[in-house]
C-alpha cells in the first residue's frame, strides 16, 4: 500500500537524521546520546521543532537559526538518501523482514562509508551493532552456518591479501578495521556474495585511485578508504541476488 511506502520513507528520514549524528560525533569521540543536537559552529542547542528531518534544513535555507552560518549539505543528502533507501526497499522487497534487514544494515553501512571516506576509520561501535542486529535475526535461522562461513571466508581471503601486499611492498595495505568490517559483511551476505564484493570493491577502488591521480597530482602513497568501497558494493550485491544470477 502507498501509505506503507510513505511510512517507510518517513522512518528513513528520521533514521537518516540519527545517522548524521553518528557520522558527526563518533569520529570526534562525542556521545551520540548527549548532549542533544547542537550546531557544531556556535554550539547552539537545536530545539526539537527545528530538528525535523529534511524540512528544517529547507525551511532554514541550509543555515543555522542562531549564528546564520551555512549548514553542511551532508545533513540533507544523508537524510534524503536514507529516506529514499527505505522507500526503495518497500517497493522492491515484498517481505517485511527483508525490508528491515536490508534498509537498516544499509543505513549504517552508509554511515561507515562516509566516516571511512572522511577520516579513514571504521568505528567498531557500528560494526558491533550490525553484528548484534544480524545475530538476533539469524539466531533461529538454519542458514546461520552459511553466514558464518561467509564471515570467516571473507576475513581469511582479505587477510591473505593483506599478507601478500605486505610481503611485496613491506607496507600494510589494509587496516584492521577493514578486517572486522569484512567479517560482518560476510556474515550478512554469505560465502558467495562476499567474494564478489571483495573483488569488485578492489576493482572500483583501483579505478577511483586512477581517476583521483589523474585529476590531482600523482601520489603513489595516496590512501584509499577501502571500507567505503566494501560498504557500497555490499549494498549493491545484497539486492542483486547473485546466488540466482550465477546459479550457486
Amino acid at each position: 500500500m502507498l501509505l506503507d511506502n510513505i511510512l517507510f520513507f518517513v522512518f528513513g528520514l528520521i533514521l537518516g537524521s540519527f545517522i548524521n549524528v553518528i557520522i558527526q560525533r563518533i569520529p570526534k569521540g562525542i556521545s551520540i546520546i548527549r548532549p542533544r543536537s547542537f550546531c557544531f559552529l556556535c554550539k547552539y542547542k537545536i530545539p526539537f521543532y527545528r530538528n525535523i528531518p529534511l524540512f528544517s534544513y529547507l525551511i532554514q535555507r541550509g543555515k543555522c537559526s542562531n549564528c546564520n552560518e551555512n549548514i553542511s549539505h551532508q545533513y540533507i543528502v544523508i537524510e534524503f538518501l536514507i529516506g529514499i533507501l527505505w522507500l526503495y526497499s518497500s517497493f522492491v522487497f515484498n517481505n517485511f523482514y527483508v525490508i528491515i534487514n536490508f534498509s537498516m544494515i544499509s543505513s549504517f553501512l552508509i554511515a561507515i562509508t562516509v566516516i571511512d571516506y572522511k577520516h579513514f576509520i571504521i568505528p567498531i561501535e557500528i560494526t558491533t551493532f550490525i553484528f548484534l542486529f544480524l545475530s538476533l535475526e539469524y539466531f533461529f535461522d538454519k542458514s546461520i552456518l552459511l553466514n558464518l562461513q561467509g564471515a570467516f571466508v571473507g576475513s581469511i581471503y582479505l587477510l591473505l591479501i593483506l599478507l601478500i601486499t605486505w610481503l611485496i611492498t613491506k607496507r600494510q595495505g589494509l587496516g584492521y578495521g577493514d578486517i572486522q568490517l569484512i567479517f560482518v559483511l560476510g556474515y550478512w551476505l554469505g560465502i558467495y556474495k562476499i567474494l564478489f564484493v571483495i573483488f569488485f570493491s578492489a576493482l572500483s577502488a583501483i579505478i577511483f585511485w586512477l581517476i583521483l591521480n589523474y585529476l590531482k597530482e600523482y601520489d603513489k602513497n595516496r590512501a584509499l578508504p577501502f571500507g567505503s568501497f566494501l560498504c557500497i558494493n555490499s549494498i549493491i550485491f545484497y539486492q542483486i541476488e547473485i546466488n540466482y544470477l550465477f546459479r550457486f
